[in-house]
């Protein structure tokens, strides 16, 4: 087709829509009939979307389009969409269009086919249909008003919801009523997200989300209410999403559902508020004070209905006033009801409103006073009833009668008033604000008659020598606040205050004031009555203060009345009794309430009267204390009774609290108790100490004297003496140990013993220890087991030397008291850690003789030992553990021990320790540098815990560790992996197990795997006897145990040859001090000798001075460099050791300054360790002087200082 072609079909399709849109706009915006007639062909045809609308022809169309306007209530807004258009001829062209007519009521969406025709270059419409008709259209209707109605009824609905607390819902009438519907009000009120989460919730049934009691009676209401009617209306309780009920009022009919299934639907609103509100209503009606009731106006008064107050009044139960035939004649008293239907007549003349009082005859026979209001009522019927509040007022008309009582009795009491003297009294009208009488002396006269209430009050006040209490006074007799406290029961007032008379003198005055109602007049009267009290005043202040110096109570008792007033009592005394009363009585209630049975009895036998009276008449008074339980406290108090007046029977009973000086005087008598215990027990303690020191003293003395002159008779016999002089060492030792005891308990008690803070090798430490208690352990045939934690640190900062004295007093005690055969086994560990310290626990367990659970709280007092035959068995000063607490106490820490008897003990030692970071760094560096993560152990021993220990430690350094505890498996174990063409890189073995010993376990193992294997033997003994023997089984090394960290890597380096261990000489190096003079200063020669021979033998040259003085002399007179050190004793003659090292170091010596000058003492204690240097010495060596220190000391300060 040419493009002039399509461009012209382009057009006319395009002028043909413009002018389809343009009908519409005219028809349905502008609504204008005649204009959108304009566009239509005179043959038009039109099909609508209702019913029959078929129109044919200009005409018809154009009446049709008036009508449709005219049931336009407002315009639409058009929209027309093109949907397809074609041009079926050059004339005639074919539109679907699909449009949308909108307005505030609806939106109408439609289907149309139009067909246009060209006349003369004018487009008509010739034909019209619109399509999808809308079901809700009627016939008749142009435009669907059902819809119009919809939308209303939507909005309506949707204001009705928004007002209404509840909403819709619908169920089948099935069993349990199955859902139907709900609609979203609902939804939203009951708490629940959509629909599908309520049903889930009520399991598809309505009557689930009921109340459980409610449901029957829900199901049988609504069944039977629709029989009857086809709707219903019932209340129950409806259960929210949150668990809580709701009241609801529900309200339905029976409706056919979409599947002709009959169904309910129904309105529920919630009605919680109305039937709280409805609940408290009657809760009210039935809780008002006294009675409600409406009742019939006749001679009877019956009752229509009644509250529960007027049955509670009366007594009676419902069903029993209803036997009484429901009237109110039957429970009147005769005389009212006699008279009662007058009464109510004459009131009813003025008005409906009645008021009477009467009495009721109550079910219980007594008889209550009512005030009754009611107002009457006359029914349609003629029928006339009283709606009634009934009141009792029986406690007012008995007031009433009281009052009137009372009245009379104080008018009468006014009148006896008047004639005594040294009073004043009047009688005021508070009501009227006036005095009606007053009587008094002209000097202290407050007021006359005439004068008002409110002078009176103020003179009276005025009179009062204080001014803060004549405020006070006014205050609580200002006249309104009188009136209305007599309304609030209040009638009596009292003041004690003193007084100023008119001519200037003071007086102590009582006053009393009592108001009353006068039953005449209704006006409120006070009577007021003053008393002058002075000279009681003064007795009882006088009284008070004596009372107050020294005793709880003064009473005054009658013994022929058995009265009794308190007339006294002190400022702390706790108002536990009456101030009168009857005092047989009141003594029995303290006693039952303040006594045990024993000072109950002896209390009361004391204040028996035939008693006090027997003892008065004897001794005049008698005294008697008794332990009283004030207030849960026991108390001391001392009772004295004596006559006031013989004659009139009159006795004064005191009370003083004496549980101080009670307490006082048992405090002292207990601490002379304790101390002459205590005096007695040191004495005792003292003299078996001494006696024991004499004889462990006396022993070795006697082995030493006996030893020598058995050396000196033998002079000849080398073996003999060399015998004896080591017995003599052994001995001397025993008496050092004895002696080194007794001083370090001295220097604890006087607080002098002080701790060192130095590094502590641990494993060098551990194994000091082990090696004195092997030893010690092997020479009893007691087995000693050592373990240690593999986490242990290398080195600690502590008293290394304090400690191991602690920890071998604690593990030579377990040896000395385990039986041969027995075992004793010491551990260690490291418990806690931090950046500031440690805390290392050793245990000490031992198979032993125990110790009996009595003697275990004294263990670590001095001087204790369980029995003397300990002492003799197995010697000993006692001071041992004594002296091992108070270490371990100065170390911040603690010991414990725990023993039974027959089967061992055990003690807990720990120790708070400090760290050193070079010594972190060094095991870590140490840790990194080794290797033997590929190495594979076996540790075989026949203790468990040992082997434990050693894989731990094993792991500590990376190694893979097993273990067994016995030779056989070991064999056994070592044979089943080589079988495998496996074996273990190494092989740990313990020396001494039973059974397989460690050399033939490591013989039998060596045979299966030949030399690849390192096989190392752990002992806790000497190896050097079984050395020789352990090489020939294939043994590559022997090991101390235990097995610390370092050693096994020391080990394990030597043996895979990693690195070598440099061995450790234990010789003692051969000390050459040739051509160095010293100076000796020793007082005694026996001491110069002995230190004379020990110098000289390593060469040196020796000048000696016998104190001081002589010293100094020496050394002043001498060239620099003529002695090389001076030896110098603290303890001397004429001038001490510290007194002459200061001097010599403020010589003018050239070498004064810097010569050593060393001190050999047998003052061994700390601080004579710190006065040493303070005094400029440069060492100090403690008596008995070990030969091999002496040499070290000098070795460093001559030799070290050479070079």
């Amino acid at each position: 087709m040419p493009a002039v072609e399509k461009i012209r079909q382009t057009g006319q399709r395009k002028e043909a829509r413009e002018q389809a849109e343009l009908f519409c706009r005219t028809w349905f915006e502008q609504r204008d009939a005649e204009a959108a007639a304009s566009f239509l062909a005179d043959n038009v045809s039109f099909i609508g979307v209702g019913e029959q609308v078929h129109i044919k022809g200009r005409d018809k169309m154009e009446a049709y389009l008036r009508e449709d306007i005219r049931e336009m209530q407002e315009p639409f807004a058009c929209g027309l969409a093109v949907l397809d258009e074609e041009l079926v001829s050059e004339n005639a062209c074919h539109l679907s269009v699909e449009m949308c007519l909108k307005n505030s009521l609806y939106t109408w969406y439609l289907r149309g086919f139009i067909l246009l025709l060209c006349r003369q270059g004018f487009w008509q419409i010739r034909s019209l249909h619109f399509a999808q008709p809308s079901v809700t259209q009627q016939k008749d209707e142009h435009y669907p008003k059902t819809l119009v109605m919809e939308n209303i009824a939507r909005r309506h609905q949707e204001i009705l919801n928004d007002s209404l607390a509840g909403g819709m819902m619908g169920s089948y009438l099935d069993e349990g009523f199955p859902f139907y519907f709900v609609n979203r009000p609902m939804l939203d009120y009951l708490g629940y997200a959509d629909e599908e989460e309520f049903v889930t919730d009520i399991g598809g049934k309505i009557l689930h989300c009921m109340h459980p009691d409610d449901r029957e009676m829900v199901n049988e209401t609504v069944r039977r209410q629709i029989k009857d009617s086809g709707d219903y209306a019932v209340e129950y309780r409806m259960k929210k999403k949150d668990g809580n009920y709701i009241w609801v009022h529900d309200i339905g009919r029976v409706v056919a559902a979409e599947n002709r299934q009959p169904a309910i639907a129904s309105v529920c609103v919630d009605i919680t508020a109305q039937r709280n509100d409805r609940n408290e209503i009657l809760h009210l009606y039935n809780n008002i004070p006294g009675g409600v009731f409406r009742c019939r106006f006749d001679a009877d008064f019956p009752v229509i209905d009644a509250n529960d107050g007027l049955f509670e009044f009366l007594g009676y139960s419902r069903e029993e006033f209803a036997a009484l035939g429901n009237k109110m004649s039957a429970v009147m008293h005769p005389d009212d009801l006699a008279v009662l239907t007058d009464r109510l007549n004459e009131q009813l003349i003025y008005g409906n409103t009645i008021k009477n009082e009467n009495r009721f005859l109550c079910k219980d026979g007594s008889i209550k006073w009512v005030s009754v209001k009611g107002h009457l009522f006359e029914a349609p019927n003629g029928e006339r009833h009283f709606y009634c509040v009934l009141v009792d007022i029986t406690e007012e008309k008995r007031l009433q009668e009281r009052i009137n009582e009372l009245y009379e009795q104080e008018m009468t009491y006014f009148a006896e008033l008047s004639s005594k003297d040294g009073t004043f009294q009047g009688r005021i009208n508070v009501t009227q604000n006036k005095i009606e009488s007053y009587i008094s002396t002209a000097n202290v006269a407050v007021a006359r008659l005439g004068d008002t209430y409110d002078q009176t009050v103020e003179n009276l006040a005025d009179s009062s020598v204080n001014p803060d209490y004549g405020k006070d006074m006014m205050n609580t007799l200002e006249r309104e606040k009188v009136l209305a406290d007599y309304g609030a029961g209040k009638v009596d007032y009292h003041f004690t205050f003193m007084r100023r008379r008119k001519d200037g003198t003071a007086f102590w005055s009582r006053s009393n004031f009592r108001t009353c109602l006068n039953p005449a007049t209704g006006d409120v009267i006070m009577f007021f009555y003053t008393l002058d009290i002075t000279e009681q005043k003064l007795q009882e202040e006088l009284l008070k203060k004596v009372t107050r110096l020294d005793y709880d109570i003064i009473t005054e008792i009658d013994i022929q009345t058995s009265g009794y007033r308190l007339v006294g009592f002190s400022d702390g005394w706790n108002p536990s009794i009456p101030l009168q009363g009857d005092f047989q009585q009141e003594i029995r209630r303290v006693a039952l309430r303040c006594m045990d049975e024993r000072g109950k009895e002896k209390f009361l036998n004391k204040l028996d009267f035939e008693y006090m009276k027997q003892q008065l008449a004897e001794h005049g008074s008698y005294t008697f204390i008794l332990k009283l339980w004030d207030e849960q406290v026991p108390r001391m108090k001392r009772f004295q009774v004596f006559y006031i007046s013989e004659e009139l029977g009159r006795v004064c009973m005191t009370r003083a609290d004496v549980t101080d000086v009670v307490e006082q005087e048992r405090k002292q008598r207990e601490d002379m108790s304790s101390a002459l215990m205590a005096a007695e027990q040191a004495n005792a303690a003292k003299t078996d100490f001494l006696s024991r020191m004499s004889h462990e003293i006396r022993t070795p003395m006697n082995a030493i004297i006996g030893m020598t002159a058995i050396a000196v008779q033998a002079n000849h016999d080398n073996t003999q003496v060399a015998d004896c002089l080591s017995k003599i060492g052994i001995s001397s030792r025993f008496l050092l140990s004895l002696i080194n005891d007794i001083l370090d308990m001295s220097r604890i008690e006087s607080g002098k013993m002080l701790l060192k803070n130095e590094k502590i090798p641990t494993e060098e430490f551990v194994n000091g220890i082990n090696a004195i208690c092997f030893s010690q352990a092997e020479a009893k045939g007691v087995a000693y087991e050592c373990i240690v934690d593999p986490v242990l640190d290398d080195y600690y900062v502590g008293d290394a030397m304090k400690l191991q004295q602690v920890l071998v007093n604690i593990i030579g005690n377990a040896i000395k008291f385990t039986p041969e055969g027995g075992t004793v086994t010491f551990s260690v560990e490291q418990c806690r850690r931090s950046r500031k310290g440690a805390e290392l626990r050793f245990v000490v367990n031992d198979t032993g003789v125990g110790m009996n659970e009595e003697f275990l709280p004294h263990i670590f007092e001095p001087f204790s030992q369980e029995s003397t035959g300990t002492t003799a068995l197995y010697g000993g000063t006692g001071l041992g553990l004594a002296i091992s607490k108070n270490i371990v106490d100065l170390m911040d820490g603690h010991i414990e021990v725990r023993s039974i008897k027959g089967i061992g003990t055990e003690f807990t030692v720990v120790a708070r320790l400090g760290i050193t970071e070079e010594a972190l760094l060094q095991s870590r560096k140490k840790a990194q540098i080794h290797n033997f993560a590929h190495l594979k152990t076996l540790v075989v021993d026949d203790d468990v815990a040992a082997c434990i220990s050693v894989v731990a430690t094993l792991k500590e350094i990376g190694i893979t560790g097993e273990w067994v505890d016995s030779g056989s498996k070991a064999v056994k174990r070592v044979e089943e992996l080589w079988s495998e063409n496996k074996y273990y890189d190494m092989v740990l073995i313990d020396w001494k197990m039973p059974g397989m010993n460690g050399i033939e376990t490591a013989r039998k193992i060596r045979t299966i795997v030949g030399p690849d294997v390192t096989i190392i033997i752990m002992t806790a003994y000497d190896w050097s006897v079984i050395e020789h023997e352990a090489k020939l089984a294939g043994v590559n090394l022997l090991v101390s145990k235990p097995m610390f960290r370092s050693s096994l890597i020391s080990a394990f380096s030597k043996t895979l040859g990693e690195k070598e261990e440099e061995q450790k000489k234990n010789t003692t190096p051969a000390y050459d001090f040739t051509g160095r003079r010293v100076l000796l200063v020793e007082d005694n020669a026996l001491n110069t000798e002995v230190a004379m021979m020990l110098l000289e033998s390593r060469g040196l040259m020796v000048e000696t001075a016998e104190n001081g003085l002589r010293a100094m002399e020496m050394f002043a007179k001498t060239e620099k460099g003529h002695y090389a050190a001076i030896l110098m004793d603290i303890r001397m003659p004429v001038m001490d050791g510290l007194t002459a090292a200061r001097n010599i170091r403020n010589l003018s010596n050239p070498d004064a300054g810097e010569i050593p000058i060393i001190a050999m003492t047998a003052n061994a204690f700390d601080e004579d360790i710190e006065k040493s240097k303070a005094a400029g010495m440069n060492a100090h060596l403690e008596k008995p002087i070990d030969p091999n220190r002496l040499y070290q000391t000098l070795h460093h300060f001559i030799i070290g200082k050479e070079e």
